[in-house]
C-alpha cells in the first residue's frame, strides 16, 4: 500500500538536501523502492512510503527514532471527500498554506475535473501552482518556474476567484519568473467589507 508521510522538520532541511535524507530515510528503511517523491518544506519533510500495513508500525518507529517525529501517516489508496466545490477549495488553500503543495493539488483536482470555462482555467492554474512548489520542494528549481508560468497563463486576468487574491499570487509568479528563483507563496483570501476568510 501507499502511504503519505509527514515528519517535523526540526533540523532544518531544505529542499537542497532531498537527496541526502532521501539515501538516509531509504537506507534506515532497507529497501530503495520504500520512499518514493521525498519533499522538503519549512516545518515539515513528506514522502510516499510504499509498506505493507503490517510493516508500518516498525517503519514509524524507526523514522521517529532516527529521523523525526511523525506528524502524519495516512494511506493514499483514496482519499474521501469533504463537501462541495467551495468545501474542497478552502481545504486546499488551507493544504498550500501550510506547504502541503502535493495535497493541495490532489484535493484541487477534484473540483477541476467537473469545471468549466473560466473557472476550469483558474483551478487548472492553482493546480499547476501547487505542482511548480512540489518541485521547489524536490530541489528542481528550473522545473518549478517552468511549470509557474504555465499556471501563469491558466490564471488568466481576473483578480480575484471565489474570494482567492489571483491578482496578488500573479504578481508572486511573476515575480519567481523575473527572478528565475523560485519561492513560498501563498494564496490570500481578498479582505472586502462583503468577504471575509472563511473560519
Amino acid at each position: 500500500m501507499r502511504y503519505l508521510v509527514r515528519l517535523a522538520n526540526k533540523q532544518g532541511y531544505t529542499p537542497r538536501d532531498v537527496k541526502l535524507l532521501q539515501a538516509k530515510i531509504r537506507e534506515l528503511l532497507g529497501s530503495a523502492d520504500k520512499i518514493g517523491n521525498l519533499r522538503i518544506g519549512t516545518s515539515t519533510i513528506e514522502f510516499d512510503l510504499f509498506a505493507e500495513q503490517t510493516d508500518l508500525n516498525g517503519s514509524k518507529s524507526l523514522l521517529e527514532t532516527k529521523i523525526s517525529k511523525v506528524v502524519t501517516l495516512r494511506s493514499l489508496e483514496s482519499r474521501v471527500s469533504i463537501g462541495g466545490k467551495q468545501e474542497a477549495l478552502r481545504e486546499a488553500i488551507d493544504l498550500f498554506n501550510q506547504e502541503r503543495f502535493w495535497e493541495a493539488h490532489e484535493v484541487l483536482e477534484e473540483i477541476w475535473h467537473p469545471a468549466t470555462g473560466v473557472e476550469r482555467d483558474i483551478i487548472q492554474g492553482l493546480i499547476l501552482t501547487a505542482a511548480g512548489l512540489v518541485h521547489y520542494q524536490k530541489n528542481e528549481n528550473a522545473v518549478c518556474v517552468s511549470i509557474l508560468g504555465r499556471a501563469m497563463e491558466k490564471l488568466g486576468a481576473l483578480d480575484n476567484f471565489k474570494g482567492l487574491d489571483i491578482k496578488r499570487l500573479r504578481a508572486g509568479i511573476e515575480q519567481i519568473q523575473k527572478d528565475n528563483m523560485p519561492k513560498l507563496l501563498q494564496v490570500e483570501w481578498v479582505k472586502t467589507k462583503t468577504h471575509k476568510e472563511p473560519p
